[in-house]
């Protein structure tokens, strides 16, 4: 038989299980205390026959609550009694969100918003025998830019840092690589200096830095959190003004070292695919996301055609659909400046 008992504040004493049960860093106390302090949290104790089966964090902010526990599976049963319980206690709260589940769910009154994914490396038991699952190609290149770079430089050092050990200089360095990289690139940048300083907070609870210098000059670093036995890597960065050595792939392939020498199980490279993942051995794993109403109201059904439109844009983007649009529009500017 289920039974729920709900309390408010953070489950500080129950850091522990949600760690060893979730294995998300999204999902501990640490994490929601510096990354969301506007926040009313409560939670919810599950209990199956007596025994603590799960426990669910919400945060409630205005009229929404956001579910913390992200990049898990939940059991549906348990999510929705959970819905429940949130909606008949706080009669303010109007809308929950449940963002980043590893389990598709058909949950009452809700909308799958969109989904992402997380590349997750499966590591094997020794470097060895990871080396033996790439291909010949990758393990080439690995092998002759860790050689290269001990021929150009007359000091090559890899350094690893992890909790308290870590320096916010070093977290502030490489964000500052992967910002210049962004404006490069004439995108704008994700990260802000409050995020940067939460990055560091956090850090030195579970983080683990690893960074490599160049005759003493740091080039390249990872940031990333380890959670029982699985690590999440939230930036890889490095100095562009040394991108013909690979410093980058270097730096993420000596993290990779690490874990399996830490015996780790799981590299979650999170968010989005590209070429270099792929070749490390990563898997997509698709994440869902869904926001879950009271009622069907009239946000409900106005979030409902937003994520319709956008859907129906995505899928046509690619069929040229636009591009008249998209020339007719340029035409009509090129038109009024004259």
């Amino acid at each position: 038989m289920i039974l729920m008992e709900c309390f408010s504040g953070l489950p500080l004493e129950y850091e522990s299980f949600l760690m060893e049960k979730y294995s998300s860093y999204i999902t501990t106390c640490r994490y929601i205390e510096i990354h969301y302090p506007a926040h009313e949290i409560h939670y919810m104790l599950v209990y199956d026959d007596g025994n603590l089966v799960d426990l669910l964090v919400f945060g409630n902010k205005k009229n929404i609550s956001v579910c913390f526990n992200a990049l898990v599976s939940l059991d549906s049963v348990v999510l929705t009694e959970c819905l429940k319980k949130v909606f008949e206690t706080y009669p303010i709260i109007q809308q929950i969100v449940i963002d980043a589940s590893y389990s598709e769910y058909i949950l009452e009154k809700s909308i799958l918003v969109y989904k992402s994914d997380d590349q997750i490396l499966l590591l094997p038991a020794t470097v060895d025998e990871y080396l033996s699952e790439l291909g010949a190609k990758t393990r080439k290149h690995l092998k002759a830019r860790k050689a290269n770079l001990e021929k150009q430089f007359e000091s090559v050092n890899y350094v690893t840092k992890i909790a308290d050990e870590i320096d916010e200089s070093v977290i502030e360095k490489i964000v500052q690589f992967s910002r210049s990289r962004v404006k490069q690139k004439g995108r704008n940048f994700g990260i802000d200096k409050i995020y940067t300083e939460n990055l560091y907070k956090f850090s030195r609870h579970y983080g683990c830095v690893v960074y490599l210098e160049l005759d003493g000059v740091m080039v390249a670093g990872c940031i990333s959190t380890i959670i029982n036995k699985e690590i999440f890597v939230h930036i890889i960065a490095y100095n562009d003004d040394f991108s013909k050595y690979n410093v980058g792939e270097v730096c993420i392939f000596d993290l990779i070292q690490t874990s399996i020498n830490n015996k780790l199980v799981k590299f979650h490279f999170l968010w989005g695919f590209n070429e270099l993942k792929r070749r490390l051995q990563a898997r997509q794993n698709i994440l869902f996301s869904y926001t879950v109403y009271r009622s069907y109201s009239f946000d409900y059904f106005s979030c409902k055609i937003k994520v319709a439109l956008f859907e129906w844009m995505y899928k046509y983007k690619d069929a040229g659909i636009f591009k008249p649009i998209k020339a007719g529009m340029s035409t009509l500017r090129q038109r009024m400046k004259k």
